[in-house]
């Protein structure tokens, strides 16, 4: 198989794809494969090589031999994104993965230059074409960018990268919650009041001004990591867990979302953190918010009334990610007050699973509550990008959104954005819980789960 990375010299290719690419290699998940990487510098292909082996050294748990196995297969080229630019592909045969570790802004350009060279043609094999994100910057450039995607390739063909999907936690919510059958009474409105989904960061830009500074948190985390974790938490038990039924399931919960009003008020809150506009390549006046959250309704039989909250945030308490059922509480009788029971998906530091129930309290009278604390034994032995780059490879769509899932998303959060369009971020602390008003998005009587922090 043929491995094409467009935009091989760039960071997201060293620092993430080839590292997760040599684990598969060292653990024998990946067999025969060829890589040609394609790049704008005009280094020639052992120079190239040898800075990209200075780099994978000194990245901690580089496999040597995996590299060393690799790099004899691995070619490069100086190349533009044109048809003429790529002309060194022509004729390539065999099965063949394209990658597109580019600028958003090139995704289009690439994909052109690809199939006006005849490369998505499936004559010799099967091709695939890999695009990361962001997908769009609103509704309208994702349709755009998905029009021109299928102007040379088929849906079928397109694996738009999301690497959350991948997260061996992100399948773990998907397999309790469907591999469990007594779950399924409770996953509803009449025992579930409401749910959250948080993920929350203590890093700041590290390095990525130029890219953040133009997104912000709605486009880098709400529109797509955590509204596909929307999905998979709302969506109705598919027949099988085949990727046209996982699609059509996510795709039916993201598109009985109700629309969020004009001005977006009471339904979506954004910060930024202080001193975030004194970072390196970031506007003195920037409004980019570096926190952002979200409440959503589903007009559905299961969900009917019960709000979902997104929040994701940086320079946050700790770093948090997780998806949290809060449990109606019994009606008041012979125990007095009853407390909240929660379900508490983990993705990150760690994964697992939390469930806090009521009991009898060991002193005195009424319930306290008891947290039962399920963590596998060991850690999962995949990251999330070796997760993804190994179902692009076996032909797995069910880890990547579909373009129908992708337009919905944006749908759901171009509101919001044409509210911020006006206005300010409202500052919060470094190392608090994010600004106060994403409280002020809460039903009467709810919470976020607290990070530990101030503010």
């Amino acid at each position: 198989m043929k491995f094409v990375i467009l935009g091989f010299t760039g960071d997201l290719t060293r620092r993430l794809l080839l590292p997760a690419l040599l684990r598969l290699l060292a653990r024998g998940e990946v067999g025969d494969l060829e890589v040609l990487g394609l790049g704008r510098e005009a280094s020639d292909e052992s120079e190239v090589l040898e800075r990209l082996e200075a780099f994978l050294k000194a990245l901690p748990g580089t496999d040597l031999k995996a590299w060393a196995a690799l790099r004899r297969r691995t070619r490069y080229l100086r190349a533009e994104l044109t048809p003429e630019g790529l002309r060194g592909l022509r004729g390539l045969e065999g099965d063949a993965v394209f990658y597109l570790a580019l600028p958003p802004a090139l995704f289009a350009k690439a994909a052109e230059a690809l199939g006006a060279l005849g490369l998505a043609e499936e004559k010799t094999g099967f091709r695939r074409l890999v695009v990361e994100k962001p997908f769009g910057k609103d509704l309208a450039s994702a349709r755009e960018l998905n029009a021109a995607l299928h102007r040379h390739f088929r849906e079928d063909q397109i694996y738009r990268m999301d690497h959350f999907l991948g997260k061996w936690a992100a399948e773990n919510l998907l397999a309790t919650r469907f591999g469990n059958r007594f779950l399924e009474p409770i996953w509803r409105s009449c025992h579930v009041d409401w749910v959250e989904i948080t993920y929350a960061e203590t890093l700041g830009l590290e390095g990525r001004a130029a890219y953040y500074d133009g997104a912000g948190a709605l486009r880098d985390m709400l529109q797509n990591h955590l509204m596909q974790l929307f999905a998979l938490a709302a969506m109705e038990p598919p027949a099988r867990l085949s990727p046209g039924s996982l699609r059509a399931r996510k795709l039916e919960a993201l598109r009985a979302v109700r629309p969020i009003p004009e001005g977006a008020r009471g339904f979506a809150a954004r910060g930024q953190y202080r001193g975030y506009r004194e970072e390196e390549g970031v506007s003195r006046e920037s409004r980019t918010e570096t926190f952002a959250a979200l409440k959503l309704y589903l007009d559905d039989w299961r969900f009917q009334g019960v709000p979902f909250y997104l929040r994701s945030g940086k320079r946050l308490a700790r770093d948090a990610g997780y998806v949290a059922l809060a449990l109606r509480a019994a009606p008041q009788g012979c125990f007095g007050e009853a407390g909240r029971g929660y379900l508490v998906f983990w993705l990150s530091p760690e994964v697992g699973l939390d469930l806090t129930l009521f009991g009898r309290a060991l002193a005195g009278e009424g319930l306290e509550a008891h947290t039962l604390r399920f963590r596998p034994e060991r850690p999962p032995e995949r990251t999330a990008y070796e997760e993804a780059l190994l179902a692009v490879f076996r032909g797995d769509l069910g880890h990547f959104p579909s373009e129908e899932e992708v337009e919905a998303a944006w749908a759901i959060v171009d509101p919001v954005l044409r509210a911020w369009q006006e206005g300010e971020p409202e500052v919060y602390p470094e190392g608090s819980e994010g600004p106060a008003s994403a409280w002020g998005i809460l039903e009467p009587g709810h919470a976020w789960l607290p990070l530990g922090g101030e503010g």
